[in-house]
């Protein structure tokens, strides 16, 4: 099996309903003291939207966490207080509950109307750190550990894939995306969510065609 994207018109439907549960989430972890946003990996792109083969439909989020209450600076805490607002927000509409894996909340969803289609979504927990990087909590299972991992080089993500989008180099982005998920994949390497690959492909595309002075590189197009 191997990832594909999935077209805008699949994908609409299934990106309402994450939307709707995960704004209430936020309004849920709000009334806690923890002040999020959400966002689709890829920028906010529509069309970053993948299936592996015949399994579930996958859309993969960001909750970022903007401000806590002090007592929230205890990760695990933090991961089990979004946790279970998640399932509170889950729970009117016909997903499962959410489990914690190492780097995401995973729920699954079944439409009554369609039993045999199964959807998922990741949320992956992220901050900033001081100079700028996001940063993921990550529960090292094997240790019972909870830790935030930084992503190198993440500061610059949205800069960069505003400019390759503005150079019409998208789609080398949306390609590098697919073959690194699909690597990942066959190494059953599971330490590289969605927006950890994202951030490499822009970076790898931006790199390619992109100089330090934010032009094209001359090596890259001839």
């Amino acid at each position: 099996m191997a990832y594909e994207f999935v077209y805008e018109s699949e994908a609409k439907r299934y990106r309402s309903d994450c939307s709707y549960v995960l704004k209430e989430t936020c309004e849920l972890l709000k009334k806690k003291g923890i002040y999020t946003q959400f966002s689709l990996v890829g920028s906010g792109a529509k069309n970053m939207i993948t299936r592996n083969g015949d399994g579930p439909y996958d859309l993969d989020y960001n909750l970022l966490v903007m401000k806590a209450d002090n007592e929230y600076r205890d990760p695990r805490l933090l991961k089990d207080t979004i946790r279970n607002a998640l399932n509170k927000a889950v729970g009117r509409k016909f997903f499962s509950d959410a489990q914690d894996s190492t780097s995401c909340l995973t729920a699954l969803l079944h439409f009554k109307d369609t039993p045999n289609v199964e959807f998922s979504f990741d949320i992956a927990i992220i901050k900033k750190n001081p100079k700028g990087n996001y940063m993921r909590l990550v529960h090292n299972k094997s240790w019972n550990q909870y830790t935030w991992n930084e992503v190198p080089r993440s500061h610059q993500v949205k800069d960069r894939a505003d400019e390759i989008k503005e150079e019409g180099l998208w789609q080398e982005v949306r390609d590098r995306y697919l073959e690194k998920k699909n690597m990942y994949l066959s190494w059953q390497d599971r330490n590289h969510p969605s927006f950890v690959v994202y951030v490499e492909a822009v970076n790898e595309v931006y790199n390619r065609y992109f100089n330090r002075g934010g032009g094209y590189s001359v090596q890259s197009i001839f």
